[in-house]
């Protein structure tokens, strides 16, 4: 009784404080356009604004709908609010997340699990702050000491490899389920090649979700 009220006054906490630094990011994002607009008097036309809108909408619209759902099992409620907050969910966020729960073994999905979670990406987001403030001080003679292979295998392969990295980490994990969650998404991309990119990631995720639950129904996997 005690383990459920104390995972309810985390949730509920959480959900606060999450909701007024919500509304704190979203204060401070218009802050600057109020502030020219009020004392400059500048602001764009309401036509090149929402085309400017519709356009971003257009390419990442879907991300709005799809990444909560697919990080959401892994982050739990608490990373979601600082994993959206900070930025860098999948290629920073969830990485430091999956190490976290890992590396302390505790069950995916669970109360554990979040607060675990929790604070690997608050380790993550004080480490990432350190290294990016580094980066702008620094990062210009990086760059021109560093060869142009190195430069440009960063830029092509720095994500994949966290993914595949991410992949690695969960086969140890659900090893049945790594049998058959990757090759769902390259058999589609193999038979229907030329989809926009989120097309791809619903069939991963929701796909991987549904064949999971049938399988877990048939006690198949556990």
């Amino acid at each position: 009784m005690q383990h459920a009220n104390d995972a309810l006054s985390w949730s509920a906490t959480s959900i606060r404080i999450g909701r007024i630094c919500f509304f704190l990011a979203i204060v401070t994002s218009f802050a600057p356009l109020l502030y020219f607009y009020l004392v400059y008097n500048v602001y764009p036309p309401l036509d090149v604004a929402l085309t400017s809108w519709l356009s971003i909408a257009m390419v990442f619209g879907a991300f709005y709908f799809v990444e909560p759902f697919s990080y959401y099992p892994i982050l739990g409620l608490t990373g979601s609010y600082l994993g959206i907050l900070s930025g860098n969910i999948s290629n920073v966020r969830l990485p430091a997340s999956a190490a976290a729960q890992m590396a302390v073994g505790v069950e995916s999905g669970s109360k554990q699990a979040e607060i675990i979670s929790t604070l690997g990406i608050a380790g993550s987001i004080f480490t990432n702050l350190f290294f990016l403030t580094l980066a702008v001080v620094m990062g210009d003679w990086i760059l021109s000491v560093s060869p142009p292979a190195l430069i440009e295998a960063v830029k092509n392969y720095i994500l994949p490899t966290i993914f595949g990295c991410l992949y690695g980490q969960f086969t140890v994990m659900k090893p049945k389920i790594a049998l058959y969650a990757l090759p769902i998404t390259a058999i589609f991309y193999v038979l229907v090649p030329g989809l926009p990119a989120y097309i791809y990631i619903i069939v991963a995720i929701f796909g991987n979700l549904l064949l999971t639950r049938i399988l877990y129904k048939k006690n198949i996997i556990s």
